[in-house]
């Protein structure tokens, strides 16, 4: 049970910040997505995953007792051959349980959002491509939605309404979890409501997630419960991806308020 950058061990809020800081300095603060998911799993204890994730993990049959797990911040996960940045992933995962491996990709929101709809995400790409014909953000957004979500059902979530980011952060996840060689992918969102954050917002970005799955689940699923695990999901894969590998989504949260939610 470990949690490192670069080779270099992390055992101190002082030592995430120094080797895996977050993208802006005033990102850095208590009650902040950032500093609050490094107090977490460096608090979970020798051998422990933080208990929130730990119980919305066991919620599903799929998975059972961890038995080891090594983590890494600020992971960069590259899910497709196009140039440019690739994603970040707050928290990457290497987890053993009684079943075997598995790879958890963390996203720590304290109130943000899930960044831009797929629509703001293409017209903002459009308007790349148009300075720059060799811009390939549209075609990522294409390849984004075949991959992951497929054809859409009748009454389903327009692509156009999805957030973006929830798409980047699965096609990481599942690329990652290909690359290791293991069947198992798990997209968790570690939720901390705080004295900073908004509950208009939570719920802002409960609906975004719900959505998210009722269109990845083709309405099989209707919301991730707090504490919770849903899934799998079986994807489309091409042309990014490795169908065979099995997709589950959840959310946990951690409550630092005072007085609760």
């Amino acid at each position: 049970m470990s949690i490192s950058k670069n080779g270099r061990s992390i055992l101190s809020l002082a030592q995430w910040k120094d080797l895996a800081p977050p993208k802006a300095e005033s990102q850095w603060t208590d009650d902040r997505s950032a500093k609050e998911v490094a107090r977490a799993w460096l608090g979970a204890g020798a051998g422990n995953l933080p208990n929130e994730i730990a119980s919305a993990i066991r919620s599903h049959a799929d998975f059972g007792r961890v038995l080891n797990w090594k983590a890494e911040p600020e992971a960069k996960l590259r899910f497709d051959a196009f140039p440019g940045e690739p994603r970040n992933t707050d928290l990457a995962v290497d987890v053993r349980d009684i079943h075997g491996d598995y790879f958890l990709a963390v996203e720590a929101k304290a109130d943000e959002p899930f960044a831009e709809t797929v629509a703001q995400t293409l017209a903002a790409a459009l308007e790349r491509k148009l300075k720059n014909p060799r811009s390939n953000g549209m075609a990522r957004v294409e390849h984004l939605a075949a991959a992951i979500l497929g054809p859409r059902g009748p009454k389903e979530l327009h692509v156009a309404d999805v957030r973006y980011q929830l798409l980047t952060a699965c096609a990481g996840a599942l690329r990652e979890a290909e690359r290791k060689r293991v069947t198992r992918a798990v997209l968790l969102v570690h939720e901390f409501v705080t004295s900073k954050t908004d509950d208009e917002n939570h719920r802002r970005n409960a609906k975004d997630l719900d959505r998210f799955v009722q269109r990845l689940s083709h309405d099989q699923e209707a919301s991730v419960p707090g504490g919770s695990l849903v899934g799998p999901f079986t994807i489309p894969g091409r042309p990014l991806l490795n169908s065979a590998v099995k997709l589950y989504v959840g959310k946990a949260t951690r409550v630092l308020r005072t007085g609760g939610v």
